[in-house]
């Protein structure tokens, strides 16, 4: 008997700390969507060498946020049958009802015909926790959505965010790992493309006001070739929003320098710096029942004929 209440304590004791560990709530959101697309030029071409484009998509798009308890929550997402209609190519058959593509071994070794989505896609999950020191956010989760809609993309990747408000300032620090490569001969030691993410945001009586600065350091080009380069970016990132009235105004800009190519070898190359930069400008005002405003973006661009200068399309994901 002795044993038996002891057997019962531990099954108790191990009750309690898995009670203690598990979601107190759950949220779900998420959309689904169809759209129509018709491109009849898809690269404005003057005489046009691409066939027009026209076909149906859907995404049905699931978050869920696990609530574990008080500050500390798990959020997943994943996106389901993200795919024009009619394409069968993701099932590796004709059969759009096959659940296995045909070509799974050769997707799996990295072949050319893999697909980055099937069926369903687990995109986020991450770890989000509150504490007295500031706000954690581990895992894969959204990054490349900065101030206003200008240039956000809402890319995953995976990283660690810290937020933390001082007074009406809000500081932002995040990591990001863009790639990962695992280190094997014939290749120089390091390879990896990291983000460094350093911003702050003050909040006024009619809105807000943010900076942030970015590091990018992508040595996915390194090799033991001479031909060997890194690429460094510096990415200043000013943005506003208030609101005087009935009149809505957010402006951003972005300006980006350092180097696209930076040769590790004096004699293999030219240095490729980047100077480059772009402005947006969104206005509205309430007008009863709608509203009217106008928008204005800019980029610049690359000049062709200044090989040793990127003046403007400095993706460097």
């Amino acid at each position: 008997m002795k044993k038996f209440w002891i057997v019962l304590l531990a099954l108790g004791l191990v009750a309690a700390f898995a009670m203690s560990a598990s979601a107190a709530d759950v949220k779900f959101s998420g959309q689904y969507y169809v759209q129509g697309i018709y491109i009849d030029n898809p690269y404005f071409q003057k005489d046009k060498t691409v066939a027009v484009q026209a076909f149906y998509h859907q995404r049905l798009r699931i978050q869920t946020e696990f609530k574990v308890a008080e500050g500390l929550s798990l959020v997943t997402r994943f996106d389901a049958l993200e795919t024009p209609w009619g394409d069968t190519n993701w099932s590796g058959t004709g059969n759009s009802n096959v659940n296995r593509p045909a070509w799974a071994t050769a997707k799996e070794a990295g072949n050319s015909n893999s697909r980055v989505q099937e069926n369903i896609e687990f995109e986020r999950a991450y770890i989000d926790f509150t504490t007295k020191i500031g706000k954690f956010m581990v895992g894969y989760q959204n990054f490349v959505a900065w101030g206003t809609m200008f240039l956000d993309t809402h890319v995953t990747f995976p990283g660690i965010k810290y937020i933390v408000p001082i007074g009406p300032v809000t500081m932002v620090a995040a990591v990001e790992k863009r790639y990962e490569y695992n280190d094997g001969p014939g290749l120089q030691s390091d390879h990896d493309n990291d983000v460094y993410d350093l911003g702050a945001i003050y909040k006024f009586g009619a809105g807000d006001a943010g900076l942030m600065y970015q590091f990018a350091n992508n040595r996915r080009t390194r090799s033991t070739g001479a031909a060997s380069y890194t690429t460094q970016i510096h990415v200043l990132n000013p943005y506003v929003k208030a609101k005087f009235g009935s009149v809505y105004v957010e402006a951003e800009g972005v300006y980006g320098l350092g180097k696209m190519a930076n040769y590790e070898n004096a004699g293999a190359g030219t240095d490729v710096e980047a100077s480059a930069w772009g402005a947006y400008v969104h206005a509205k005002a309430d007008v009863g029942p709608g509203y009217v405003g106008g928008m204005f973006a800019y980029l610049s661009g690359d000049d062709p004929n200044t090989a040793d200068k990127r003046e403007g399309t400095m993706a460097y994901a």
